[in-house]
């Protein structure tokens, strides 16, 4: 079922100036523009990624849907820069594609623009990104907002100020533990790192240990504070 509000928005063909400020933004970006299957035509990342914010702008809940709307609301192919609606078979590469490579290309280039400076402390933490019941790829997991649900986990290390410096992607049932964040975060010669109970682990403060980090779980932040104010 399409909601009202993206109904309203297709009719009235109003673009949130967020949203608009946005997709200039994307325009702006480097990003390389090579097909994914040898031989096919060759479709716009920065379209495709202005489809994945559409998506996740309006809680799209699935890819299908996306492509539902997009061949339904000619306002949205345009403003995303399409004639036409790419198969759900691009989307679904595009989304392999941006997980596993465009993101890094994403972040980096945000972060040189934004002039960002070596940060002492970082945080740790994650999000449930819940998938359609026809990803093959998803599993089963819990995470305190939804409980049980099928999709992914998205763990983000940020800047106090909320600036991501790094993140991973796993499927709902990895453990938060498992995850490696701290790898790609030697260049920015970082002090400490703070995280919920679900890090707190030997294994996390172990590859904290081995980028020149100090993890700091949850519990531990609790304790500092109940001596510090005993």
């Amino acid at each position: 079922m399409i909601s009202n509000i993206v109904i309203k928005h297709a009719l009235s063909s109003e673009i949130d100036p967020l949203l608009q400020a946005l997709f200039q933004y994307i325009d702006q970006l480097s990003l390389p523009e090579t097909p994914y299957v040898t031989g096919q035509p060759l479709i716009s990342k920065k379209s495709l990624l202005k489809c994945f914010f559409l998506k996740t702008y309006f809680s799209i809940n699935s890819l299908r849907q996306l492509v539902d709307i997009l061949d339904r609301f000619g306002y949205f192919r345009r403003i995303c820069g399409f004639n036409e609606v790419p198969h759900l078979s691009t989307f679904s590469r595009a989304g392999k594609w941006f997980r596993e490579q465009g993101f890094s290309v994403f972040n980096s280039q945000l972060l040189k623009d934004l002039g960002v400076r070596c940060p002492k402390v970082v945080i740790i933490d994650s999000t449930a990104l819940r998938s359609s019941f026809y990803d093959s790829q998803a599993r089963w997991g819990i995470f305190t907002r939804y409980k049980w649900f099928k999709g992914y986990k998205l763990h983000l290390c940020t800047t106090r100020e909320g600036i991501i410096l790094s993140h991973a992607f796993a499927t709902a049932n990895q453990h938060d533990a498992s995850v490696e964040l701290f790898p790609s975060l030697k260049k920015w010669k970082i002090e400490f790192a703070l995280g919920d109970a679900a890090y707190d682990s030997e294994n996390v403060r172990n590859m904290a240990e081995e980028t020149g980090i100090f993890f700091i779980g949850y519990f531990r932040i609790n304790c500092c504070y109940i001596e510090h104010n005993v």
